[in-house]
């Protein structure tokens, strides 16, 4: 349902929870000017407002909207940048007669978007910098975390755009730059001009929600998005070695996989994935981690906005070529279809459980009602899913594998 020109709302009607959910989905262009900017009016809009001025006094109104939870969040999607608001509460009827949650609900979205906690057209300053303190401390402690780190530094050496590598969480050195002007007039901007998607997922009026939404001042905004992004493959494969002071060493493999999730063969790419490192059964875990006890942890992942497509795992330094020829082999053997239709169909099993898993979930409903926004007529709901997964073969699995090209080698070598 169109609220105004670029703003959204979309009901997924439930009764299968106790609570309802409400998800505000901000899309902007994913670019470095910008990014720490987007990160910080994230934290703000869930610390403070103007009638609810320090995170104490908004979270008892919380707590007073019998326990009403409000948080924020970010995320990347290629060339897209989404800043999220989460709210989750307490179905009306469960509630005494003629109280209504929902109201106190939309109340609150008001305050957080139009009622900020500002001083002459800038964040107030001292919460703000609170919050931007708090952000790059985390930044400064993620570099605690070697597969966060080992996962940035391999993104850095695969996507020849830089934009696309950089974190969803931005960099300090990024987030120093920015004051609580500039952080509130990009607020101003996510406001004004970015693709705003409203998802709500419960039992609630749809006529009441939407005609209070329509009282909220959007405006219209034009802006195209698509969180698509593709570069050719090279025949060049990138390498790099940083020593660390840690206890194990990271290996991670970037891979180029010219498959998006359009394509007819994006059910045969969930069962390779799957079957070769997806799950416990597979391939890495069985031959790479248990039986030749080379990595403490190992899996795959790809990312279906970007053609990109990797390995990790953890390993002793010392270990690192046995790990890295084993690894190989295990592709090699996929391609070569060197693995049973019985693999092929435990596969497809586990993967319908943590679909069947995944509709007992708000957020994985909410996020494919998302994904059905993006991708539109290509959208796979849950019947056309489970019916490719169903055609995917040992052949169309060997296909996929045929089309990986390795791009990139990043080694994280600890002491």
């Amino acid at each position: 349902m169109k609220i105004v020109e670029g703003v959204d709302l979309h009901v997924l009607a439930s009764r299968q929870f106790k609570t309802n959910h409400i998800k505000i989905r901000f899309s902007g262009q994913k670019q470095e000017a910008t990014i720490a900017r987007r990160v910080l009016v994230a934290q703000m809009l869930e610390t403070a407002t103007e009638h609810y001025p320090s995170s104490k006094q908004l979270r008892e109104k919380l707590a007073d909207m019998y326990g009403t939870s409000l948080s924020t969040s970010v995320s990347s999607k290629a060339y897209l940048h989404c800043v999220d608001i989460d709210i989750s509460f307490i179905n009306d009827k469960f509630l005494s007669k003629g109280e209504s949650l929902l109201d106190q609900v939309l109340d609150l979205i008001e305050e957080v978007l139009y009622h900020p906690l500002i001083s002459v057209e800038r964040y107030q300053t001292k919460v703000f910098d609170v919050e931007k303190q708090n952000l790059i401390n985390a930044l400064e402690a993620d570099k605690e975390d070697h597969f966060y780190a080992a996962d940035l530094a391999l993104q850095r050496l695969y996507y020849q755009d830089e934009t696309i590598a950089i974190s969803k969480y931005s960099r300090a050195d990024l987030v120093e730059k920015e004051d609580a002007f500039t952080a509130y007039q990009e607020f101003q901007s996510l406001l004004a001009n970015d693709k705003i998607d409203i998802f709500v997922l419960g039992d609630v009026d749809d006529y009441k929600l939407l005609q209070r939404l329509h009282k909220l001042p959007f405006e219209d905004r034009y802006q195209y998005l698509s969180p698509a992004y593709s570069q050719e493959k090279t025949n060049l494969i990138l390498g790099k070695i940083d020593l660390q002071d840690a206890n194990q060493s990271i290996l991670e493999l970037g891979y180029h996989l010219p498959i998006s999730y359009e394509d007819s063969d994006y059910a045969a790419l969930l069962v390779f994935n799957g079957l070769l490192g997806g799950f416990a059964h597979s391939k890495l875990f069985r031959y790479v981690r248990e039986e030749a006890a080379l990595a403490y942890t190992i899996s795959s992942r790809y990312d279906i906005f970007s053609n990109f497509f990797k390995i990790y795992a953890g390993v002793n330094k010392k270990d690192r070529d046995k790990a890295l020829s084993l690894i190989n082999k295990q592709l090699r053997d996929m391609k070569l279809g060197r693995f049973s239709d019985r693999e092929v169909r435990e596969t497809k099993q586990m993967l319908l459980s943590s679909i069947r898993l995944s509709e007992d979930n708000p957020q994985s409903l909410i996020e494919n009602a998302y994904y059905r926004t993006v991708f539109g007529s290509s959208y796979r709901d849950l019947d056309r899913l489970l019916t490719e997964l169903d055609e995917v073969d040992k052949k169309a699995v060997m296909s996929v594998a045929r089309k990986l090209s390795l791009q990139a080698v990043y080694f994280m070598e600890g002491d």
